[in-house]
């Protein structure tokens, strides 16, 4: 692909292009902040059930489908040929990119980031490329997991051993006005 990047969504669902690789003539996205809305609801709710999408030209036609008069829609979530949201199409054509393969980083059920490809002209991507992106993926996912889990094992643990020797002062000290003070310089200390 001419430029592929790492994307990581924060709690408000804006996101950030935190990591790039690119053709030299292309403008960079790194340290780009992108705003909620430009992956709705609907489309952010089909990039966790459905963690790898094509778009091999964005000057495909869409072919439409037809059911039994009076049947139930039919659900394409998980379906590779898929068509792709007008808006979306409109949106990667304003970029000059022709076609492209985003590839999910999803944690605890939540979209924590995407693999955006993007390629300037009609590019096929074999199915075994594919599957070896989806099965990245899942790696880094499990490997951001592990290592958020950590960091919040050692804030709970760090935020114990303030509470304990907090109270082990309280418990010592006549006056808790100068304990409070003591603990909060300390704390300032420990942050510089």
């Amino acid at each position: 692909f001419d430029r592929v990047m790492a994307y990581r969504f924060r709690a408000d669902d804006s996101g950030d292009v935190v990591a790039e690789s690119r053709r030299d003539d292309l403008v960079p996205y790194l340290g780009q902040r992108y705003p909620a809305g430009d992956i709705p609801a609907q489309a952010r709710r089909l990039y966790t059930l459905n963690t790898l999408r094509v778009i091999a030209d964005m000057d495909y036609n869409a072919v439409p489908m037809y059911g039994a008069p009076g049947a139930a829609p039919l659900d394409m979530s998980f379906a590779v040929l898929r068509s792709v949201s007008p808006v979306h199409v409109e949106y990667l054509k304003n970029m000059h990119v022709r076609a492209s393969m985003s590839v999910s980083i999803v944690i605890n059920g939540r979209l924590w980031g995407l693999i955006a490809c993007h390629h300037m002209s009609p590019k096929l991507v074999p199915y075994a490329i594919r599957m070896a992106a989806d099965v990245l993926a899942q790696v880094m996912a499990s490997t951001i997991h592990s290592i958020e889990a950590r960091e919040e094992a050692s804030l709970a643990e760090q935020s114990a051993r303030v509470r304990t020797a907090l109270v082990e002062s309280l418990l010592l000290d006549d006056d808790p006005l100068d304990v409070l003070g003591r603990e909060v310089q300390i704390g300032r200390d420990a942050r510089q």
